[in-house]
């Protein structure tokens, strides 16, 4: 039986149709692909395991590590911990480990081609990942998030205020529990009625008033636009901090103790956070419950390919606008130019005729369409 163009060698489909399935399956769950081809949602699963094996296999083929790398951690399939990393350069993930044990992570991190070039790499306080990250790329500086550090912060916060909720009268304590969203905001970021309230609190009690202060002391270094400032200044507040198990803010000054260096790096490159990291894991986690189901291959490759059409239209434009920066085209047919001819021929028969002279590195007649234009 001949063989239709159109109609795909192994499968009774259009090669339209296979190609449609293979983009769908990044971006939907199997049955929405199926309810919407009409295509046995075997054959979706068949035709999408087939493509995340070869996007896979061509992933690691050209694989490179990224200037500034962010790495993260999630649970998906069957709660188990995986650590993801992220290019910071255009927040989008190049690696889904199946755990985010020290071994897996650096195992991973040895084999990445181009290592040795890889400047920062942003993370939590995940001593393991900073171990990974100085055995395998010992050149790369380690920035922790400093969400992570107001993260600590806050908690420190609100603990000074359930020590002090359980020192009042019961009704005063229902009073506060209703407001202590106020103790957790940056001073700037509260309204008047807010200042007013927090004011008021903050007068009744000098031990919370003195943990929000040092809350915002600390909060406020990242403020600064220069190391040796955020280190006097963070030297300062730890020197105010007793070594006791028992203050509000011993986690945090143990957290600075031990990470002072990666904290203080924020200031030295390009102050990068994991802010990318943490949103493409929230993103990924979405694509999980929206699933459901989905085994770890599936799980990976939407994570990695599953880019929606409007970002690969940027990217393909980004593309074609630095190619033809580079690359004469013609304005007919499309096709690349000869600059180096292109330029003799202007010198030799326009240049005495025109000014200014045409754009090289832009839209031209190539010498089929010019030859076309004679004979018309």
């Amino acid at each position: 039986m001949q063989h239709l163009p159109e109609m795909h060698r192994t499968r009774r489909m259009t090669r339209r149709l296979v190609e449609y399935i293979k983009k769908q399956s990044l971006l939907k769950p199997i049955a929405h692909v199926a309810e919407d081809t009409g295509v046995s949602e075997t054959t979706i699963g068949e035709i999408s395991k087939a493509h995340y094996t070869w996007l896979s296999e061509h992933h690691a083929r050209t694989l490179r590590a990224p200037r500034h790398i962010g790495i993260d951690e999630l649970a998906l399939v069957d709660k188990q911990m995986r650590a993801i990393l992220i290019n910071l350069e255009d927040s989008w993930p190049f690696e889904l480990l199946r755990n985010r044990t020290l071994k897996s992570v650096q195992n991973f991190l040895r084999k990445l081609p181009n290592r040795g070039e890889v400047e920062v790499v942003t993370m939590d306080m995940c001593d393991y990942y900073r171990t990974a990250v100085k055995r395998t790329m010992p050149q790369a500086a380690i920035i922790v998030d400093r969400w992570h550090m107001a993260d600590k912060v806050n908690k420190a916060m609100d603990e000074a205020r359930r020590r002090y909720q359980r020192k009042i009268h019961l009704d005063l304590s229902k009073a506060l529990t209703r407001v202590n969203g106020i103790f957790l905001k940056r001073r700037a970021e509260l309204s008047g009625s807010e200042e007013i309230e927090l004011g008021g609190w903050l007068a009744k009690s000098e031990e919370i008033y003195a943990t929000y202060e040092a809350k915002e002391a600390l909060l406020s270094i990242w403020d600064l636009h220069d190391r040796a400032t955020a280190e006097a200044a963070l030297n300062e507040w730890r020197a105010n901090i007793p070594d006791d198990d028992k203050h509000v803010f011993a986690g945090v000054a143990g957290a600075i103790d031990n990470w002072r260096t990666e904290i203080l790096n924020f200031f030295d490159h390009g102050r990068l956070t994991n802010g990318p990291t943490e949103a493409r894991n929230g993103a990924i986690k979405r694509i999980y419950n929206y699933g459901a189901g989905y085994d770890f291959e599936s799980i990976r490759a939407r994570a990695l390919f599953g880019k929606r059409p409007g970002r690969l239209k940027k990217e393909a434009d980004a593309k074609d606008e630095a190619w033809r920066a580079r690359k004469p085209v013609c304005i007919r047919c499309s096709q690349p130019i000869d600059a180096a001819a292109l330029m003799e021929d202007w010198k030799a028969y326009v240049a005495p005729l025109m000014e200014p002279p045409p754009r090289v590195h832009g839209y031209a007649l190539c010498e089929e369409c010019s030859k076309a234009d004679a004979w018309s």
